[in-house]
């Protein structure tokens, strides 16, 4: 490329690369050959002579039943794309959640020299996982409450979510109510879980009257749930599930046992999963606030690289109301009770 240019090899590369020196007209010009011969820089190249791969990891949960949220799958287009405004390229990282790998972190950021981390939730304090994060002191961020010198956390105020959840449902008349729970050492479970029967109290309803049934993220333990329910004759109107992958499990259950929703009993989920909107009925969440997320995410990773102490945010979630959940009337909820 630099003889085609007339320019020396040094140029041409400091041009690439973003380096001071170097007249606008000259770096355009190098940019636009570049793109016009399909130029591709060599990574391996540029780590031998000291440089940085430009690589960051994006770790995601996987639980027995697979991957605990089709939010998190779209996340992942959006921090890409953030990425890219900061010149960096991301690789995605499938791990275990219950049976992790020792050493599975430190190995995949050797490997491809990762740069930074992200790491999605429910990886919290106490994960082996966050643990290797911790002391390899690679700069990430997780969607936790864990801080440090090279970690930052963006938190889903999920116990706010919770209590969300349960003032809604007891606004619209019920008060006979199931809970599907996820993983029961994850935060997010905890909190919801927690935020749920805070709203309930606040409504004269004890949380020892919840049918609680467990789950694990999948959809299978969704459809489990809605059998452990039905087989236990238990007098409920309206069920909250921890996430929305064990709410469609339950629906699609509970049709196939001959009950309607939400004719003959409400659910609402949790995550704001894209497909929930085209279920039959739509799907009634607690969607996490994302609008500006992503890009908070990927700043607060470039602000560890440059060396600034790790912080901590929470962001609150939102109800998305649709057809799951239906309005009972004063006497039927009594004549349930």
């Amino acid at each position: 490329m630099a003889r085609r240019l007339n320019l020396s090899a040094s140029t041409v590369s400091r041009a690439l690369n973003g380096v001071y020196g170097v007249r606008a007209s000259t770096k355009a010009l190098v940019i636009e050959t570049a793109k016009a011969v399909g130029y591709v820089p060599n990574m391996g190249a540029k780590q031998l002579v000291g440089k940085g791969s430009g690589l960051i990891g994006i770790f995601a949960p996987v639980f027995r039943g697979g991957v605990h949220s089709e939010y998190l799958l779209n996340f992942y287009d959006m921090l890409q794309l953030e990425l890219h405004k900061f010149g960096k390229d991301s690789l995605i990282f499938a791990i275990p959640y219950e049976d992790y790998p020792e050493n599975r972190l430190t190995e995949c950021v050797g490997s491809r020299s990762l740069e930074g981390c992200i790491i999605l939730s429910p990886f919290g304090q106490g994960h082996p996982l966050i643990e290797e994060a911790l002391k390899l002191g690679v700069p990430f961020v997780n969607f936790e409450s864990v801080i440090g010198p090279h970690c930052s956390a963006i938190v889903s105020d999920d116990r706010e979510g919770g209590r969300i959840a349960g003032r809604y449902l007891l606004s619209q008349g019920h008060r006979c109510f199931a809970y599907i729970n996820g993983p029961p050492k994850a935060r997010v479970s905890l909190e919801r879980w927690d935020g749920f029967c805070e709203a309930l109290r606040e409504g004269g309803v004890s949380q020892d009257s919840v049918r609680v049934l467990q789950g694990d993220f999948s959809w299978e333990s969704g459809v489990r749930a809605a059998e452990e329910l039905r087989n236990s004759g238990a007098e409920v109107t309206a069920i909250f599930s921890s996430n929305d992958r064990m709410a469609t499990g339950a629906i699609m259950r509970l049709a196939e046992l001959g009950l309607s929703v939400p004719g003959d009993i409400s659910v609402l989920g949790y995550d704001g999963d894209p497909y929930t909107a085209y279920l039959n009925p739509p799907l009634t969440t607690i969607r996490h606030a994302s609008d500006h997320v992503s890009s908070d995410v990927v700043l607060r990773l470039m602000e560890l690289q440059q060396g600034r102490s790790g912080t901590s945010e929470r962001y609150p979630p939102v109800l998305l109301e649709r057809k799951s959940v239906a309005v009972l009337t004063k006497a039927h909820s009594e004549g349930d009770t």
